[in-house]
């Protein structure tokens, strides 16, 4: 039987072991934050240091730099070549994701023989498309035909009464035979209906290999065809700002992709009133029946017409092939596993992603989730980080857009989600007698705790100051979606309204995906100063709004991005704040910090062990 001497020793013992063991797990690193506990999780981040994107401009030192650890992930579709290596190694994840979009080649209709439909069909009908999907891709890809990617609900793709998929060299050559496109006997090649010799240039993308393979497989068709033909490899700017500009060119290679499942973008790209305008219909597209379709699309405010518009839009450019889509790819990503998680399967994009960056996190191992330089890829150099030019946007990833917020944004499944808006509402005559018959009128109300990079609260003030810009500024690549907007106005300084004279569907997304800039800034760069404004940072200062600041730019080798700390979904790895009545407590014991918590647990745990001491004495 014990005595009391020794029972009070043993309890001494004991409380001196609860104390050591609750010390020794107060100094071991506690997890942070679970993910699934930071306030405002879903839209919450970045939860990185550093986002870092290194400069990298060859397909194969891409993946090496992924199997090496130089980079954590590739930041744009890997070329199918190395999915084996890539699958077969250690701590790296390779995803494949359908594409919402696709390949294409685009035909200037302005030139001569570009603007006989039977020469464009007949190219379509010779190239081999199932073989770039096959030899090229190695089935990664599928042939397509409709110029709106299949898995869209308005995708006519697999119901026109004719295919393109397979090589039909017989037909093309019959459509050239009966439009007067003759052989030349002397040299082999065809020449126009009125018997002029003439030589197609297709131009391509230098940087992206799979894109010239597929081009070469084209070329394959023009010799099917007996037409003559060469391969260019311009740079990337030197073509795409012909194209832009309206400027001369014959074919060129390039690929379309969307962040939704919306078609409005048909109108900007193929009607007539766009063959002239910066930055649309590059094929300087003009058809008659399509213009009547297409004010169908843009102006009606019932779905089965705007359907019905869509589908025949689909079947009048498929017919008439100012651009031939050729494939429409997986999407290829790859990631190493070992230090960071969180990463975003993207509909449109893949796992390089704006939603990647904003979530990706380190793992629990590496003392997550907060902290960390994600280092990522980008294949082309940077030309500018001017926004609102047409070619600044490409080789950043959508990275440059990370600095900035809109009204909506798509999520990573493609549909809107309010962003800088907390909500919105959209009427017309037969909702509200107030709008106009015939105007569409939108107002958002916009979100109390957002401010610039500079902490200058954000208002609607500079959201209507942005709509205006865009639609004002001379030249602008924003105008084609704004023209019939008659008002843009701020009721208060967090209640926006814009009036269009026009009903339509989509007058919503002409405005929410635009990227709000600060009237500040812009007021001095003024509407004709916006082409020409050209920062370079870090040196330059560039006052935005959105998850990420531009940190460091070394031209040519490494961009570099910090996340924003004034933004509103930023959430520091440092302080959390106290819980709110409507938030849970989300630390480890409520709100107090780890120093805290261990202090308290070590007094409590002296005062047991004081009392015990004094019991005994007694």
């Amino acid at each position: 039987m014990k005595t009391t001497g020794s029972l009070l020793k043993g309890r001494m013992l004991a409380a001196l072991s609860l104390m050591l063991t609750l010390v020794s797990i107060s100094i071991i690193p506690w997890p942070v934050l679970a993910i699934s506990d930071v306030p405002g999780h879903a839209n919450s981040g970045p939860y990185l240091d550093k986002l870092q994107a290194q400069i990298i401009t060859s397909d194969d030192l891409q993946a090496l730099a992924l199997l090496t650890d130089e980079i954590d992930l590739i930041g744009n579709s890997v070329h199918p070549d190395f999915f084996d290596a890539l699958s077969k190694a250690t701590d790296i994840e390779i995803i494949q994701t359908p594409r919402n979009g696709y390949a294409y080649l685009t035909i200037n209709t302005l030139k001569n023989p570009f603007n006989y439909t039977s020469f464009r069909r007949a190219l379509a009908f010779a190239i081999d498309k199932e073989a770039i999907s096959e030899e090229v891709w190695n089935g990664f890809s599928k042939p397509q035909d409709s110029c709106v990617p299949s898995a869209n609900p308005y995708s006519v793709e697999g119901l026109l009464p004719y295919s393109y998929h397979e090589a039909n060299v017989e037909l093309g050559n019959h459509l050239l035979n009966e439009s007067g496109f003759s052989i030349n006997n002397g040299t082999g090649f065809r020449t126009d209906p009125h018997g002029n010799p003439f030589s197609v240039c297709l131009e391509v993308l230098q940087s992206s290999s799979v894109a010239i393979e597929s081009c070469e497989k084209v070329m394959d068709a023009f010799d099917a065809l007996h037409i003559e033909a060469v391969l260019t490899l311009p740079s990337f700017y030197s073509y795409l700002g012909r194209l832009y500009g309206h400027g001369d060119y014959d074919i060129a290679f390039l690929s379309r992709s969307f962040c939704s499942w919306h078609v409005n973008w048909l109108a900007y790209n193929f009607h007539s009133y766009f063959a002239d305008v910066q930055g649309f219909n590059y094929p300087n597209f003009s058809n008659e029946s399509l213009d009547i379709w297409i004010d169908h699309l843009l102006h009606s405010v019932d779905y089965d017409e705007v359907y019905e518009a869509a589908v025949e839009i689909q079947k009048i450019l498929a017919y008439e092939c100012p651009e031939i889509v050729l494939y429409e790819n997986v999407i290829l990503s790859a990631y190493r596993t070992d230090k960071f998680e969180g990463f975003v399967n993207d509909a449109s994009t893949g796992i390089p992603c704006w939603w990647t960056y904003q979530k990706a996190h380190l793992k629990a191992v590496e003392c997550g989730p907060f902290g960390g330089t994600l280092r990522t890829s980008m294949p082309l150099y940077v030309p500018g980080f001017n926004f609102m030019t047409a070619i600044a946007d490409y080789p950043l990833n959508g990275m440059l857009y990370m600095m900035y917020d809109s009204l909506l944004k798509p999520n990573s499944d493609g549909f809107d989600i309010p962003w800088l808006a907390e909500s919105y509402e959209v009427t017309t005559h037969s909702d509200d007698l107030t709008v106009p018959k015939g105007h569409t009128r939108v107002v958002f109300d916009i979100r109390r705790n957002a401010t610039w990079s500079d902490g200058i609260p954000i208002t609607a003030n500079d959201v209507s100051f942005t709509i205006n810009y865009y639609r004002d500024m001379p030249g602008s690549p924003y105008r084609p979606s704004l023209w019939n907007m008659s008002q843009a106005v701020a009721l208060t300084d967090y209640r926006v309204r814009f009036e269009f004279n026009t009903e339509s569907l989509w007058h919503l997304h002409s405005i929410a995906y635009k990227p709000i800039i600060p009237k500040h800034i812009f007021l001095e760069i003024g509407l004709e100063g916006w082409d020409k404004w050209d920062p370079i940072p870090p040196g330059d200062s560039i006052v935005t709004s959105g998850p990420f600041l531009i940190s460091d730019y070394i031209p040519g080798d490494v961009l570099e991005f910090t996340p924003n700390p004034n933004h509103f979904f930023y959430i520091s790895g440092v302080t959390v704040g106290p819980p709110t009545p409507t938030t849970p407590s989300n630390p480890p014991f409520g709100s107090f910090g780890l120093r805290e918590l261990s202090v308290g647990i070590v007094a409590a745990v002296v005062v047991v062990i004081v009392g015990i001491y004094s019991l005994h004495r007694r």
